[in-house]
């Protein structure tokens, strides 16, 4: 499956969805249980969030990316908006309001694994005129769909306006069957990683056991399985691509730097078997530096990897 680069002149390839949030990293030989106290190292703050790491690795990697979403009048929001034009993301889209910034306290262990705790910004109405603008000069809109009946609303708006959507499913967003078939039903591509496959799922994950996800609503689903790679499956075909070598330094952000990947590789109208492999080899990157953003990869040193 392949989707052609736009010729309906659309701004956008991409629209992020979602609000973008500050990072506060921290290291420690072992992450803290309850009523543990230990000794580490403050690593520094960053811009983040899901939704806005994918919209960033996008957009280095080749894609026209806009960011839709909300960030505080604090010096948290001024941190997102500069990372944002960093990156080359458009954030013409990107409102500010009157309260703290969304953040994440995000502590790395010896190993780069990480655990982590997201405080989000208020919930707010969508702005249904000012969103439909958006993804009317949008190919595709991009979500993490938390809230299912705000991304019913999202979902729908985007369809109407000849948008495809695209969704990443952690276990926190499809806890189950009832949720997931509710997501599945309203998104054209699912991003699932190994935790999101199973908290509904049984078995290996394979084409056998992926497929039904695919027959209940979305054209794709891509599950990343971390080392051992990743594997993407249609209604009639199937593509698996091993991990490529890594350095792990801070494995933050690698699963959204493999979105991004996937999706900046398919906009620009790469084969499901190229889209996958540039996409390993991106998140095999990005996990080489400190920050969800750190090791994130341009598209000249992803393509030398892939010789």
């Amino acid at each position: 499956m392949t989707t052609p680069p736009a010729d309906d002149g659309r701004t956008f390839d991409l629209l992020a969805y979602g609000d973008p949030n500050v990072d506060y990293l921290f290291e420690a030989a072992v992450i803290p249980g309850p009523d543990q106290k230990v000794l580490g190292r403050n690593l520094g703050i960053f811009a983040g969030g899901t939704v806005a790491n994918v919209a960033c690795a996008a957009s280095r990697l080749g894609a026209n990316v806009a960011s839709y979403g909300r960030v505080g009048s604090d010096a948290g929001g001024k941190v997102l908006r500069r990372d944002y034009d960093l990156f080359g993301v458009s954030s013409q889209y990107v409102k500010t309001v009157d309260y703290p910034s969304a953040a994440a306290m995000i502590m790395i262990d010896a190993s780069g694994e990480k655990a982590l705790i997201y405080a989000p910004m208020p919930a707010d109405p969508l702005d249904e005129a000012r969103f439909a603008e958006a993804a009317r000069r949008s190919r595709l809109v991009y979500a993490m769909p938390y809230d299912l009946e705000e991304f019913r609303r999202v979902a729908a708006i985007a369809h109407d306006n000849g948008a495809d959507v695209a969704i990443d499913i952690e276990a926190a967003v499809a806890p189950d069957t009832k949720r997931l078939d509710a997501l599945l039903s309203l998104s054209d591509i699912v991003f699932m990683n190994e935790g999101g496959f199973r908290a509904t799922q049984t078995g290996d994950i394979s084409e056998v056991t992926v497929r039904p996800l695919v027959e209940r609503g979305p054209r794709m689903v891509v599950v990343t399985m971390a080392e051992k790679g990743a594997l993407a499956v249609t209604r009639d075909k199937a593509w698996r691509q091993a991990a490529f070598p890594a350095r792990l330094v801070d494995a933050t952000g690698a699963g959204d730097c493999f979105n991004g990947a996937f999706l900046a590789a398919t906009l620009a109208g790469r084969s499901v078997a190229d889209s996958l492999a540039f996409a390993c080899a991106a998140a095999s990157l990005a996990v080489s530096a400190v920050g969800a953003r750190g090791g994130m990869p341009d598209r000249s040193v992803v393509e030398a990897m892939l010789g």
